[in-house]
């Protein structure tokens, strides 16, 4: 694409159809800029180093965007921004990184003490646990202000303003502890945003969100830019629902920033993304082998990509791959290896489960979606019998399931946490594997060992190792080994991809293919709010609300309904919204961008393409 075709490009100055959030935080902003100039970071004195070569500028109204795969030091990237490196979180530290606002002197931000440098950059983290540290939500947002000392009055009205602006304001009285993986994400970014920086870093501040959720919070952080004026920094691996806010996207790799560009050219060629490991959107894997459609650039939105396509014919959509189907469900015959009929759930007089019947057949992959707080890990956390129903009934693999007694269950079901440092106890892997067989826990016939198991997920080189000082998606590996150990017939899967790169993802899931594929059959309930992940590996979608099973469906069928799923607090892959777009809402939709290209026929004298040229 040449600078002229560039120039040409619709600016992004506002994502089609999106609203404006009715609250935002008030006040002056100061307009200026953040640099960054690091020669080199390392954790330890002559260690590798993380950073190298950094020369970046951020701008105040800014929305920029960093990508890369795990361990590639983004997240280090963002604690340097912050002024966190090097007096903070130690380490051999070489360059600079400094915030001057226009018409003033730089301010260097390694210098300063972190509420001092606070006020300039504000920052949310990962994990919003290690920041959370009040009793109530409206504490929590309240307690930098209040260490600014700043009038009461206007505290009530940051508190009040940044919990609107999250989506959180039900939540203002809630104890903390009480709340759900995402609902602390939105609280954290709630608190970070009390402060008025002019520049916010956030780390994969949508992690736990589900994906009306995640359109919520990015909403707020493209006003906080082009409306108020703050520069953001957003860390994150979801490229599909954060480039349309994005000015500009960066992809690190090996310390380094390979790639700083507006999202319309970011992308292309796809194939320096996925050589890093990194997933790119699925409008640009679209616009890549439709080039005479797109003209070299990227569509940023499903209702930018309609016009190219829309004069072009769509075949109807195949036969599924999946089993056999009655009414849009698969049928195996296996018979149901988990159920749960009529199950009611209830803490503290508060709905968390309302009469849900559900069946999962033997060898059966289903997906568990609905929004933050809908019931899906208390449904799931009753199929295993962490949780006790005040009604109905729940059986694993035809025998009822024994509330509070989880060895009961474990021989047949292995459970993996959403956070699985929960599930790691053990000094060494070895050790972390060997629990079973050491402790004679229950498990299946056939069990494997624990050096079966260890070449099964890529760690027989790493047995001496502390399960801390493995990578975080070894970490996932390492907890999903110890189940493997106990020869389940079924697995529980809690949000199991959270945080984790395309390439722990696809290696997750392989280990999982592999594992289904060696014992013959491997049933699977997951938790997921990742719609190509569903796309990708689900045979069924179960869709709950406010505790309530409203969907039950093949990922074709329930893609197709969008306005349902938005009740649930899920949106479609992209593909499949505009497949839906595209052909005027028709039963059943593509979950894949190769299936949409094969249903497009297009005229070659157009700049197209035929069925099975892409």
């Amino acid at each position: 694409m040449t600078t002229d075709q560039a120039a040409q490009a619709p600016s992004l100055t506002a994502p089609l159809g999106r609203r404006a959030p009715a609250f935002l935080p008030s006040g002056a902003v100061p307009s200026g800029t953040l640099r960054a100039v690091i020669d080199e970071f390392a954790y330890q004195p002559g260690g590798t180093p993380v950073l190298t070569g950094i020369s970046l500028t951020i701008r105040t109204g800014e929305l920029v965007v960093i990508a890369g795969p795990s361990g590639s030091g983004k997240t280090t990237l963002a604690l340097a921004l912050a002024g966190l490196i090097p007096h903070r979180i130690g380490g051999e530290f070489s360059g600079s990184v400094s915030w001057q606002a226009d018409g003033a002197d730089p301010v260097d931000l390694t210098t300063l003490p972190l509420h001092e440098a606070a006020q300039h950059v504000g920052i949310t983290f990962q994990n919003p646990e290690y920041q959370l540290i009040q009793y109530q939500v409206d504490a929590e947002v309240a307690f930098g202000p209040e260490n600014l000392a700043l009038p009461h009055a206007d505290i009530v009205a940051r508190v009040r303003e940044t919990l609107v602006a999250v989506g959180a304001e039900s939540l203002a009285t809630s104890a903390i502890s009480s709340l759900s993986g995402g609902q602390k994400q939105r609280v954290a970014i709630a608190a970070a945003l009390a402060m008025a920086p002019p520049i916010l870093v956030l780390d994969e501040p949508t992690s736990d969100l589900d994906p009306v959720g995640t359109d919520e919070v990015l909403q707020v952080l493209h006003h906080l830019c082009h409306e108020r004026g703050r520069g953001v920094v957003v860390v994150e691996h979801k490229l599909d629902e954060v480039s349309p806010y994005a000015d500009r996207v960066l992809l690190v790799d090996h310390g380094r920033v390979i790639i700083d560009e507006h999202p319309r050219l970011a992308f292309l060629p796809t194939s320096r993304w996925r050589e890093a490991g990194v997933r790119p959107p699925e409008l640009a894997t679209l616009a890549e082998q439709l080039p005479g459609r797109f003209g070299g650039t990227v569509p940023l939105t499903v209702e930018e990509a309609i016009p190219p396509l829309a004069v072009l014919s769509i075949a109807p959509l195949g036969p599924t791959n999946s089993r056999a189907l009655a009414n849009g469900v698969p049928q195996n015959g296996g018979g149901p290896a988990i159920e749960a009929a009529d199950v009611s759930v209830s803490f503290k007089g508060k709905r968390a489960v309302h009469r849900a019947t559900l069946r999962v057949d033997h060898g059966e992959w289903v997906a568990l979606i609905g929004a933050n707080g809908s019931g899906k890990t208390t449904l799931a956390a009753t199929l295993m019998g962490f949780v006790a129903p005040d009604s109905g009934t729940a059986t694993c693999f035809g025998r009822p399931v024994e509330f509070g007694r989880i060895p009961r269950q474990a021989d047949r079901v292995g459970y993996l946490f959403q956070n699985v440092d929960d599930m790691l106890f053990s000094e060494t892997v070895a050790a972390e594997l060997n629990f079973t067989q050491r402790h004679k826990v229950p498990a299946g016939p056939n069990a494997p060992s624990a050096q079966e198991v260890a070449a099964l997920i890529g760690l027989s080189a790493r047995m001496d190792a502390h399960p801390y000082a493995i990578s975080g998606g070894e970490r996932q590996r390492l907890a999903l080994g110890a189940l493997l150990t106990r020869a389940p017939r079924g697995l529980i899967l809690d949000e199991p991809t959270t945080g984790l790169d395309e390439a722990h993802t696809s290696a997750l899931f392989d280990l999982l293919a592999r594992v289904r594929t060696s014992l013959g059959s491997l049933t699977c309930l997951l938790i997921t709010h990742d719609m190509r992940l569903v796309a990708r590996f689900a045979d069924r979608v179960i869709a709950l609300r406010e505790g309530e099973i409203v969907l039950d469906a093949t990922p074709r069928r329930a893609f197709a309904q969008p306005d349902l799923l938005e009740s649930c607090g899920i949106r479609p892959p992209v593909v499949s919204v505009l497949h839906s777009r595209l052909a005027a809402g028709p039963p059943e939709v593509a979950v894949h961008v190769d299936e949409l290209i094969r249903l497009l026929g297009a005229d070659p004298d157009q700049g197209g393409c035929h069925v099975g040229d892409a």
